[in-house]
């Protein structure tokens, strides 16, 4: 079931961005000729108001088809056609589809913040030997409840105070067994790799959660100010990552995540519940919109880089050189996507599952 659930939140993300084209271009006057969900083989078709409206197998994309899209195509300048419209309109059309991904990454976010969100608790979990949190005589099931004087709500409020207190002692409140109690602990300075590539040292205690959850909620007017905050951050940290890999500090089999990965992470949020798998919904959405203003030929970024050009240069950029682009940029998406997908089915283990289901029992 969670399987079915990840291929539905998937599918619907592709839905969504589509729709921000369909609806942008029929509110411009443009027609319409099919709005397609997915690859592969043909699931659902039907024809209404002059729309083909097409459902495939696999919702791993999709495409909106305009009157007049291709260059050989407009040439009878009808006004219901793409190539028939001003720029600017052009331009609202494409960028329709990335924005929409964008007002939903930040609605389904304040959602799962009003409603409620799972935070791994402070509860310590096992102790690593010979590490300052053993030594100071922390013990497993021990929650963490302030660090100088400051309260810890979190797991990631524990490891970041801990983190930035390299060889700075810690008067640490802990509750154990319903009854306070006081231990100094001085982290261990460790040299590490962050996820993009920088080193960093960092303060240690060698300690690992319990696993425990408990779900927070806020108010709908404290959700608006912490929604715009993650989402800053989350963008901050898509950049770095482009940033990082591009500079070569991170590979991309280390930092790629494909279709096959993104359907797997979904599934298992969904066992963790719906605000689980809404939050990630929130980051794969606005994900989906940085990654299609890209400019490459064959996404929206491609597409609006065509009609930047177009406006400096007074005429546009001739189909060949948009077609030789869009083979190029295809081809070399493909190559990216199938490197992925094998990565992904290593990675998470799932060519050993596979191979699981073919052995006799």
């Amino acid at each position: 079931m969670s399987w079915l659930i990840a291929v539905f939140v998937l599918g619907l993300l592709v839905l969504v961005h589509e729709a921000g084209h369909f609806f942008v271009a029929r509110a411009s006057g443009v027609r319409v000729l099919r709005f397609s969900i997915g690859f592969g083989p043909l699931v659902w078709k039907r024809t209404l108001g002059g729309t083909e409206y097409a459902v495939s197998l696999l919702p791993l994309g999709g495409y909106v088809k305009m009157a007049g899209e291709e260059p050989g195509e407009g040439a009878s300048h009808r006004p219901d056609e793409f190539l028939s419209q001003p720029i600017g309109v052009r331009a609202r059309i494409i960028a329709a589809g990335p924005l929409v991904n964008a007002l939903v990454s930040v609605l389904t976010l304040w959602v799962v913040l009003v409603t409620g969100y799972p935070e791994l608790l402070p509860v310590v979990g096992k102790l690593v030997d010979d590490m300052p949190a053993q030594a100071a005589g922390l013990q497993t099931g021990d929650r963490i409840q302030t660090i100088n004087g400051q309260p810890i709500r979190t797991w990631d409020e524990l490891t970041q105070r801990v983190q930035r207190a390299v060889d700075q002692p810690l008067m640490v409140t802990i509750e154990r067994h319903h009854a306070p109690v006081q231990l100094t602990i001085i982290p261990k300075p460790r040299e590490i790799t962050d996820p993009f590539g920088r080193q960093r040292r960092v303060g240690l205690i060698g300690v690992s959660p319990s696993g425990e959850f408990a779900t927070y909620r806020v108010s709908p007017i404290e959700a608006v100010g912490k929604t715009i905050h993650k989402e800053g951050e989350w963008l901050s940290q898509i950049g770095l990552s482009l940033w990082s890999l591009s500079t070569g500090k991170v590979s991309a089999k280390e930092s790629l995540t494909g279709p096959i990965g993104i359907l797997y992470i979904a599934s298992e949020a969904a066992q963790m519940g719906l605000g689980s798998l809404l939050y990630l919904v929130s980051l794969f959405s606005l994900s989906l919109a940085v990654f299609n203003v890209f400019p490459v030929p064959i996404l929206d970024g491609g597409h609006l880089l065509f009609l930047a050009l177009e406006k400096l240069k007074g005429k546009p950029v001739s189909s060949r050189v948009q077609e030789k682009a869009a083979q190029v940029s295809m081809a070399l998406l493909l190559a990216l996507v199938v490197m992925v997908c094998l990565n992904d089915l290593s990675r998470f283990g799932l060519m050993d599952k596979l191979a699981g289901l073919w052995k006799p029992n």
